[in-house]
């Protein structure tokens, strides 16, 4: 009679638990059920050539053992890697956090694995990571806030399917998910403005940005719109970091006129201008309202309470990585999609009325004397 012995988890021998010595496989699935490998294949992926009774059988010897399916099994049969390359502008910006576990819901839902790499906001940077992770055999790639142009950048799209997240290319139609940043830029202005703010400075993002530009256009026709002081001064090009704002604040407050409102570019640049007004001795938001963009988590602390749009970024995440898992299932073939997911604003204590306008109305509140 053939035995066969193998280490399983859980085993002891005079009452000692025995470590496992190797990897439970599916051919010690069969051994123990007295069956093919391939017939435990197939009823482990539920096939219908296998009995329900069997089935079942397989499933709670699989689950007594301690079977794991092989990945590497699992990208032969598929013919994929099941693995998703994820490329961020900035590892250490806390608003990417939330669109990297977007994407991962969905890797984890589906059975892929996530490999993330960190591009710095540099060309030569994102080029070498699309290499690696194309070198690694990934199925497909999600680019959040990375570079769309570049002849080096366009050749390796070519090679899988992709999609980006929060920057798009001018020249190119490709897919995208993003979040509706003129619409929320527009919301955040017309709150300032019926607070009784005209004179409204802006520190953008980077000008390679589209969702930078995007609100800088919304800007723009706001001052047109609602009436707000044109004058270019008030626009400082900048970035998505503390140094920006802190730049920003101090360009802005030195104005003959300065402004009664910032829009920061996002809430990292909003917290480098609160830095700065705090060196300048500026009072947020009796002397300065101040509002950013994106919403992180650091955002809604108290002695920060920073009014700011919100971006759905984790649902923009998971739409993101769900088309990407449509273009590696369906084909390369498939048109292009654009998916915008609209924000919101959340308004806390940052703004408040321009100080003028407080005071005309504390004026007009206040008793008259009799004679």
């Amino acid at each position: 009679m053939h035995t066969r012995e193998i280490s399983l988890p859980g085993a002891t021998v005079g009452g000692a638990i025995l470590p496992r010595a190797s990897r439970v496989t599916i051919r010690d699935v069969a051994f123990e059920a007295g069956l093919a490998v391939s017939t435990v294949s197939n009823a482990l992926a539920g096939k219908d050539c296998v009995r329900e009774e069997t089935r079942r059988k397989v499933v709670d010897i699989a689950v007594r053992l301690g079977y794991r399916p092989s990945a590497l099994a699992r990208s032969l049969r598929s013919g994929r890697s099941l693995t998703m390359g994820v490329l961020v502008s900035d590892v250490s910006n806390p608003a990417l956090v939330d669109y990297v576990r977007g994407v991962d819901d969905v890797a984890v839902r589906e059975g892929f694995t996530i490999l993330l790499g960190n591009t710095d906001e540099r060309i030569e940077k994102q080029v070498a990571q699309m290499k690696t992770l194309i070198d690694h055999e990934v199925d497909g790639m999600v680019l959040i806030s990375q570079h769309t142009e570049g002849k080096e950048v366009r050749e390796l799209l070519k090679i899988v399917p992709y999609v980006f997240i929060q920057r798009r290319s001018p020249h190119f139609v490709d897919d995208y998910v993003g979040g509706d940043n003129a619409a929320s830029t527009r919301k955040a202005l017309t709150y300032l403005h019926e607070l009784g703010h005209r004179r409204i400075g802006i520190i953008t993002g980077p000008t390679a940005s589209s969702t930078a530009m995007e609100r800088l256009a919304a800007y723009r026709a706001c001052v047109d719109d609602l009436g707000f002081d044109r004058d270019e001064d008030l626009v400082v090009y900048g970035d998505y970091d503390l140094d920006a704002g802190r730049r920003g604040m101090h360009r802005l407050w030195s104005l003959p006129e300065p402004p009664t409102a910032i829009l920061a570019s996002n809430d990292i640049c909003a917290l480098g201008v609160q830095d700065a007004a705090l060196e300048l001795g500026v009072s947020i938001p009796d002397q300065l309202s101040l509002c950013g963009c994106d919403d992180i988590s650091l955002a809604g602390l108290r002695q920060i309470d920073l009014t700011t749009t919100h971006m759905p970024k984790r649902r923009i995440g998971t739409a993101a990585a769900e088309l990407l898992l449509g273009k590696i299932e369906q084909g390369p073939n498939l048109p292009p999609q654009e998916i915008i997911i609209p924000g919101d604003l959340v308004i806390r204590s940052s703004c408040a009325a321009p100080r003028a306008k407080r005071r005309r109305r504390r004026a007009a509140a206040a008793p008259v004397a009799a004679e």
